[in-house]
């Protein structure tokens, strides 16, 4: 942690008159259904694990994961298997968790459209029972562990987001996962508190698609393709345990959950964060959402209000980010607004702060 510094109020009011109309347009996205927080960086991996990832593979096909980062481990085991790209705790790997526990925390506070409770430890056949869930984000809880073999069809439309909760674990052998209506795989996500283990032993081909993430530690992520069958996942990422992969048999293991961003965007993320803080390094990153493309401007002051950066960015709509070179700044707090500039209007943020240190 840094060491607390009182911030000039004279500082902060000249940046208020600088920034007038930074407050007197001070209003945030369009009301509407919160939804999930995928930052460019943690989407951009297919796995991102905290101690160490365990890539495995079949002598006669290894395994290739493209994206793969440990943070704050530094550990890639591979046996017949690599990874195109190993992000071992840079500043990539760093950014993605910083971004996933934003992830984790827009998932726990998410405000679902529709509420559905799990009576036991397992998925139905279909979800929902009757019809299709509509645009707006649904909630799927269980108290415990999910647990099933077999498999479950969920239908909803292509502006639907799917939150699938365990407050244990999450266990599937043999399971395949069905997305019908125009449900986008990235817009499935599985937020499980405890371990997750994924199985798939015989001779049929199976999906389970969407975004994995737990947050606890000492629990990891399983994933085991160990029959003639493949297997084909999304992206899974562990806040604090390991994630490993094991391609035992034939059947072939693929991520078919793009590493890219994620598909429909909902208002209701949050409206700007700076990382890491204390920024010890030579890049910091500002996260912050865009409800459509147009243009980015932050400015970033120091405490006694004087301009030390200015970014000026075109981004497209959902979470974006923008970077800047924190090496040339002196230890202190910093202060930054935001403003989004969508051709018709404009939406500037409140005053935030980050801190550098040395």
């Amino acid at each position: 942690m840094f060491e607390t510094m009182e911030i000039n109020m004279n500082a902060v009011l000249r940046i208020k008159r600088l920034s007038a109309a930074t407050f007197a347009l001070a209003v945030g996205l369009a009301p509407g259904a919160s939804a999930q927080t995928l930052g460019n960086t943690v989407a951009s991996f297919n796995i991102l694990a905290s101690p160490a990832v365990t890539l495995t593979g079949f002598a006669a096909a290894p395994l290739v994961v493209n994206r793969v980062g440990t943070s704050p481990g530094v550990t890639l085991t591979t046996t017949d298997a690599s990874a195109t790209f190993y992000h071992a705790n840079d500043v990539t790997a760093v950014n993605g968790q910083a971004e996933a526990q934003v992830l984790w925390d827009s998932l726990t506070n998410v405000a679902a459209v529709t509420n559905e409770v799990l009576g036991a430890a397992t998925l139905p056949p279909t979800l929902p029972a009757a019809g299709a869930y509509t645009a707006g984000v649904v909630k799927i809880t269980a108290a415990a562990n999910i647990t099933d073999t077999g498999a479950v069809t969920i239908t909803g439309t292509p502006d639907t987001i799917i939150i699938i909760q365990a407050g244990t674990f999450l266990s599937f052998t043999n399971m395949d996962v069905t997305l019908a209506g125009g449900i986008l795989p990235s817009n499935v996500y599985w937020q499980i508190t405890t371990g997750v283990t994924i199985i798939n032993n015989d001779a049929t081909t199976r999906s389970v698609p969407g975004t994995f993430i737990n947050n606890t530690a000492a629990q990891d992520i399983a994933i085991t393709a160990s029959g003639a069958g493949g297997l084909n996942v999304g992206r899974f990422i562990s806040r604090q345990g390991s994630v490993s992969v094991t391609q035992s048999a034939a059947g072939p293991l693929a991520f078919n959950g793009p590493a890219a961003g994620a598909g429909v965007f909902f208002p209701g993320c949050t409206d700007g964060l700076f990382y890491p803080s204390p920024a010890t390094g030579p890049i910091g990153t500002f996260s912050y959402c865009m409800a459509g493309p147009g243009t980015v401007k932050i400015k970033v002051y120091n405490v006694i209000g004087d301009l030390v950066s200015k970014i000026e960015d075109n981004k497209s709509a959902g979470q974006q980010t923008s970077t800047m070179n924190t090496g040339r700044l002196a230890p202190g707090v910093y202060l930054y607004t935001l403003e989004r500039d969508y051709g018709t209007h404009q939406v500037k943020s409140r005053v935030k702060k980050f801190a550098v240190k040395r």
